[in-house]
């Protein structure tokens, strides 16, 4: 699973040494595996309390940064706790699902490439 920190980065002196960037996913280093794309969206989301989001796929790169609360993540077979700064990537195709932990729900920013038709619904999916 692959989940990154900015708070765990050395910034990047950019725009003349005004800017301090910490780049979670370096400039560039997605091209090959974003070509072709679309940005589906960018936005926050939060679960009700007591949801569980259910298990689904589609055909986008997805992105969460939790902002408030605790969750648990679920990439195919791979579980993780995650917290405030934690960014995850979710490839393409992949089964996931994201619950609450530690309170009755969370808080997350999410945006994601996309591959299909803007038309285009979540498979519901299991992690059989």
């Amino acid at each position: 699973m692959d989940v990154r920190r900015a708070d765990q980065l050395e910034p990047q002196l950019e725009h003349g040494g005004t800017c301090r960037s910490y780049h979670m996913v370096p400039k560039g280093s997605m091209y090959d595996d974003t070509k072709g794309g679309w940005l589906e969206f960018i936005g926050e989301f939060e679960l009700v309390e007591g949801a569980h989001l259910e298990p689904h796929t589609h055909d986008t790169d997805e992105w969460y940064y939790l902002l408030d609360g605790r969750a648990r993540m679920q990439i195919g077979k791979e579980q993780r706790d995650v917290d405030p700064g934690d960014l995850i990537h979710i490839p393409r195709h992949a089964v996931h699902s994201i619950w609450p932990i530690d309170g009755p729900s969370f808080r997350a920013f999410a945006f994601a490439v996309s591959y299909q038709s803007p038309d285009a619904e979540p498979v519901p999916a299991s992690f059989d």
